[in-house]
């Protein structure tokens, strides 16, 4: 670990926790000077978490949605194996509603990678693909991925921690269809 990446986790765990806007518009300045005054030595790592201070920011969502998208394509760049780069890819062209680019970083996330990092990311990730697949009018597909998400939920019992609860299924699927039944037989409101 390089120096000054000690200090820029340690800002970008206070950012990332910090619940009054005021603090949090000041911790990612601190971020984004630590990663402006080593523009040098900045890492794949480096500008996924420069990507993040953006994405996950509440004030002016479209300033800086555009600019974390930039960022998390640089730390692609720098390293196509940073599958949460990727991943936060299609997160931003999925918020935009941009389906087609969303589907095409969601495929290129390395799923082993990721569901051993977190599982309930890997299961999201099931899911968002079901959902940009719906959104792209190829249901049979959509419903494929749905159907592996429901078998997840059956796999591990839904706890909070565990998965996340599947809204773009319930937003995707009528109240009548057999994977909504029986999702919502085994998640807990």
């Amino acid at each position: 670990m390089k120096e000054y990446q000690e200090l820029l986790i340690k800002k970008y765990e206070a950012f990332e926790d910090e619940q009054n806007e005021q603090k949090k518009i000041l911790l990612r300045f601190k971020v984004i000077n630590i990663l402006q005054s080593h523009m040098d030595d900045l890492d794949s790592d480096d500008m996924h978490i420069w990507g993040l201070v953006y994405y996950m920011s509440d004030d002016d969502k479209e300033y800086h949605k555009p600019l974390a998208l930039e960022k998390f394509l640089s730390a692609y760049e720098m390293d196509d194996s940073n599958f949460l780069a990727c991943l936060y890819i299609a997160h931003c062209y999925h918020d935009t509603k941009d389906y087609m680019e969303a589907l095409k970083y969601y495929m290129l996330v390395n799923q082993d990678d990721l569901k051993d990092f977190m599982l309930w990311r890997y299961v999201k990730l099931i899911e968002q693909i079901g959902f940009c697949l719906h959104k792209l009018g190829k249901t049979k597909k959509a419903e494929d991925k749905f159907l592996q998400v429901l078998n997840w939920y059956k796999m591990i019992p839904y706890d909070s921690t565990d998965l996340a609860i599947p809204q773009e299924i319930f937003e995707c699927l009528p109240e009548d269809d057999n994977i909504v039944i029986e999702l919502k037989k085994l998640i807990t409101f």
